[in-house]
């Protein structure tokens, strides 16, 4: 390789002459001294050396770092080194994050108020202020170093906006006309929604309905789970007929959680200490002046539309035991067990049978399973069945989702890839599927004791020995009441899903009178 002159590496590789010299001077590149030549020049080895730091350089390393990481020969030392960048580039993000979501909430209270000169009293704001100043940039940089203790306040600060933001409000039943349009993909869900609304708003002029029911509210949602289109509602007097391509349908009411469009009520629900979604109500975002007769912008729609919405989620109140119920519940099931049949029975893990092919390990007493992909199950089956009523115990942990123990048609996962933080409950003989909210968040990569109570009147389920569920509306349980002499027998199969890695430590099954 011919030697090149500082002009020409400056050329080519972007780099000033002075920068060049600097790089000499703290002794991460050399030059050469021909003497046939006045001038500074690069060889093969020196460019390499450029190249090495520009690279360096663009991953943002500091030029401090650069010359530890160039000097050091000790490949721990420099992963180290890496390792510490690592760090703060999430600092960095986090505190990005931060920053966009202030910024976002003053894009949403200014395209609230909408108004054509510019007005910036949100800056006033006490609340936002608080926020602000939590975040102390040094020198306005967002590249400066960010403590987590203030990102964690601004994150607290937000939080309490969010609260703010979302609303519960009870919907009362009513009669509706429903118009659905199927879509399957996004071209066709956008036509879906935009013809149901259409045919909604000629409805509602023919009808003249504005004048039979003042008071009517427009509500709209799509259809996921893959089957996609859109679907629209308006409120109507209970003697209107409907024209043959709409419903005229019965909502039943219920209690939603209801935000601005734009806010992420899913994660507000999936967070709440309070409230959970409720699956058996119908959603509905709610258009909100729907012939825009205040002459309103819809903010929220890229085509400038006349219609804007609300937000809203069916929910429910999370249901919490009192300290006298469970006193209660736990007298009840210590006077269960003594009537036990005999001792806890400890499942040898390693005589249970394996149902399906799928990754499984022995290790140090431990039976590690691994679901290959997300719907795939990894199932171990106990060789023996068990007479109801019983009390299944299991002491296992999972590296990501889906701790679950099954009984005839029956299951409960803990922690379910679909809904984390949660756990679904399946009766043994409907196949009926409902979901209880976890106190606190599931833990990954942590062993959770699980305790599976499954009586002739009630079931429970307890994780590290504190109640997540009491229940009696079972089809297994009305069955037992219609028959005492009803049998139901069943193996325990423990399985994950979800790619996940279930390791079991422990299985006990005791069986009761």
């Amino acid at each position: 390789m011919e030697l090149q002159t500082v002009r020409q590496v400056s050329l080519e590789y972007g780099i000033s002459a002075r920068m060049l010299r600097y790089y000499e001077q703290i002794g991460i590149l050399e030059s050469l001294r021909t003497d046939d030549y006045a001038y500074r020049v690069y060889d093969e080895a020196g460019i390499k050396r450029l190249q090495q730091i520009i690279i360096l350089r663009k991953l943002q390393i500091p030029v401090k770092q650069i010359k530890d990481i160039i000097t050091n020969q000790d490949a721990v030392a420099v992963v180290e080194v890496f390792k510490q960048n690592i760090t703060e580039l999430d600092e960095r993000i986090t505190a990005l994050s931060a920053v966009k979501s202030i910024l976002t909430r003053f894009v949403d209270e200014m395209q609230k108020k909408a108004d054509v000169h510019l007005k910036l009293d949100i800056l006033n704001d006490k609340t936002m202020l608080a926020v602000v100043n939590s975040l102390s940039f040094s020198e306005n940089k967002i590249h400066e170093k960010v403590s987590l203790e203030e990102l964690n306040q601004a994150n607290k600060q937000l939080s309490k906006q969010a609260e703010q933001t979302v609303r519960i409000v009870y919907r009362p039943p009513a009669t509706m006309a429903s118009i659905r349009h199927n879509g399957g993909d996004t071209v066709s869900d956008a036509k879906a929604k935009k013809d149901s609304e259409a045919v909604i708003q000629k409805f509602i002029k023919d009808t003249d309905l504005l004048k039979l029911k003042p008071d009517i509210r427009v509500f709209g949602f799509g259809h996921g789970n893959g089957y996609g289109g859109w679907e629209m509602w308006v409120t109507i007097p209970d003697d209107l007929d409907v024209p043959p391509h709409l419903k005229k349908i019965i909502f039943n009411g219920g209690l939603y959680a209801v935000s601005p469009a734009g806010f992420d009520l899913s994660q507000w629900v999936q967070e709440s200490d309070v409230y959970d979604w409720e699956p058996h109500s119908p959603g509905g975002d709610e258009y909100i002046n729907p012939f825009n007769i205040y002459g309103l912008k819809n903010i929220y729609s890229e085509t400038g539309g006349s219609m804007y919405f609300e937000h809203s989620i069916p929910v429910k109140e999370i249901e919490k035991l009192t300290q006298t119920q469970i006193k209660q519940i736990d007298a009840a099931l210590t006077k269960i067990e003594k009537n036990r049949r005999g001792e806890p029975i400890e499942i040898d893990l390693a005589v249970m049978v394996k149902n399906g092919e799928f990754d499984l390990k022995y290790t140090d007493g431990l039976m590690e399973i691994r679901a290959e992909g997300r719907y795939d199950g990894a199932q171990m089956v106990t060789p023996r069945q068990f007479d109801l009523p019983l009390k299944i115990e299991m002491r296992a942990k999972t590296n990501n989702t889906d701790i679950n123990l099954e009984y005839a048609k029956g299951w409960i996962c803990y922690n379910h890839h679909q809904t984390r933080n949660k756990w679904f409950i399946m009766d043994f003989l409907n196949g009926s599927v409902s979901s209880y909210k976890l106190p606190r968040k599931a833990a990954v990569n942590e062993f959770v004791d699980v305790e599976w109570f499954i009586g002739r009147e009630m079931m429970v389920v307890k994780v590290n020995g504190e109640i997540q569920h009491v229940g009696s509306d079972y089809e297994y349980v009305r069955a037992f009441n219609k028959n005492p002499d009803y049998i139901l027998s069943s193996a325990v199969t423990i399985s994950t899903t979800g790619g996940s890695t279930l390791t079991v430590e422990s299985l006990r099954i005791t069986e009761i009178q």
